[in-house]
C-alpha cells in the first residue's frame, strides 16, 4: 500500500535545515507524500539571533487550514506533525485541522514538537509557548520537547532523569521523546 500523507506545519528557513526544510526532506526521502504548511518564514533558526519574521496574517492562516480540513484528499493523510509556530493564535487552527484529520482517519497520529526554546531561554513569545502547552500538547499522540521545553511546560527545573520522566508522564501525550 502507498504510504499515507503527512501534513507538516512548521517554520520555513532560508538558511539551515530545521522546521519544514528538515521534516519535508526526511519524510519525502522515506517515501511519504508531504503537505507542508509554513507558520513563519525566517532567514535562519531563531536561536542564531534576531531577524525578520514573516508570519502569515492569522485570518489567512486560519483560512488555509480550513481549506485543508475540507480538502477532498484529507482521507490520504495519516499523520500531522506540528513544530515552530509563528504566533500563538495558530495553535487553534492546528488543533482544528488535527481534529478534522482524525475524524476522517481515526488511526491518524498527531506529533507535536513544541519548538519554543533551549537552554538559552524561550525564542518564541510566551503567549506562543503557552498556546503550544495548553492547546496542542493535550491532543498530541506523540510529543518531542527538548529538556528545556519540558522544564518550561512543567514550570520547574528537571535536574535529573527521574524528574524528567515524571514530567513527561504528567505532560499528557502517551508517547514522549525528550
Amino acid at each position: 500500500t502507498e504510504p499515507r500523507a503527512v501534513i507538516v506545519i512548521s517554520s520555513h528557513v532560508a538558511r539551515g535545515s530545521v522546521g519544514n526544510r528538515a521534516a519535508v526532506f526526511a519524510l519525502e526521502t522515506l517515501g511519504f507524500p508531504v503537505w507542508a504548511v509554513p507558520t513563519v518564514i525566517l532567514p535562519w533558526h531563531p536561536g542564531h539571533g534576531r531577524a525578520t519574521r514573516i508570519v502569515p496574517p492569522l485570518d489567512q492562516f486560519r483560512a488555509l487550514m480550513a481549506d485543508l480540513e475540507h480538502a477532498p484528499w484529507l482521507g490520504e493523510v495519516g499523520a500531522v506533525l506540528s513544530g515552530y509556530l509563528g504566533e500563538g493564535g495558530q495553535a487553534d487552527a492546528v488543533a482544528s485541522l488535527v481534529s478534522a484529520v482524525k475524524a476522517k482517519t481515526p488511526d491518524a497520529v498527531y506529533i507535536c514538537d513544541p519548538v519554543m526554546g533551549d537552554s538559552g531561554g524561550l525564542y518564541v513569545p510566551e503567549t506562543t509557548a503557552i498556546a503550544m502547552r495548553d492547546r496542542l500538547m493535550p491532543i498530541a499522540d506523540i510529543a518531542t520537547p527538548n529538556r528545556y521545553e519540558l522544564e518550561w511546560m512543567a514550570g520547574e527545573p528537571l535536574p535529573d532523569l527521574k524528574t524528567v520522566m515524571a514530567a513527561a508522564l504528567h505532560a499528557g501525550p502517551s508517547t514522549m521523546l525528550v
